[in-house]
């Protein structure tokens, strides 16, 4: 069996963190040239396949200029409007429902980067691991 495919069975989360820009252009477009992008590319994003809903977590980060660039925005969008997770929808019979995609985006922070623009630094690791936490329902405490 083909690593992507055992990797994307074991796993019960993706977390892609930092997720750089030419990352993020890879997935949207469907390239899978390395072993994380055919992880994607691999994963059961309507649950048919491993009778189990897994999220795909990213946190993009990148320069202040890429991060507002409006490719950027529009790829983006893919992730959240398209492949993302929506968590509460009303039904038929106006009900509450949820329907959960398969991408979550944790956008970036406001920091002096690097390079020393402002903007665009992946979100706290803290901040990361609590989503983890929630969408996998972990309890910190035990």
């Amino acid at each position: 069996m083909a690593p992507p495919i055992r990797l994307r069975r074991w796993a019960d989360m993706l977390v892609v963190a930092p997720l750089s820009a030419n990352t993020l252009a890879k997935v949207v477009h469907g390239m899978s040239d390395n072993l994380l992008t055919s992880v994607i590319r691999a994963w059961d994003t309507d649950s048919s396949i491993d009778m189990k809903k897994k999220v795909i977590l990213v946190a993009p980060a990148m320069n202040s200029a890429m991060w507002r660039n409006p490719v950027t925005e529009k790829q983006i969008r893919v992730l959240t409007d398209d492949w993302g997770v929506k968590e509460e929808v009303t039904g038929p019979a106006g009900e509450a429902r949820s329907i959960i995609g398969w991408f979550k985006v944790i956008t970036p922070i406001s920091k002096t980067l690097a390079c020393g623009d402002t903007g665009g630094a992946m979100a706290s690791v803290p901040s990361i691991c609590e989503a983890i936490e929630r969408d996998l329902q972990l309890n910190a405490e035990g």
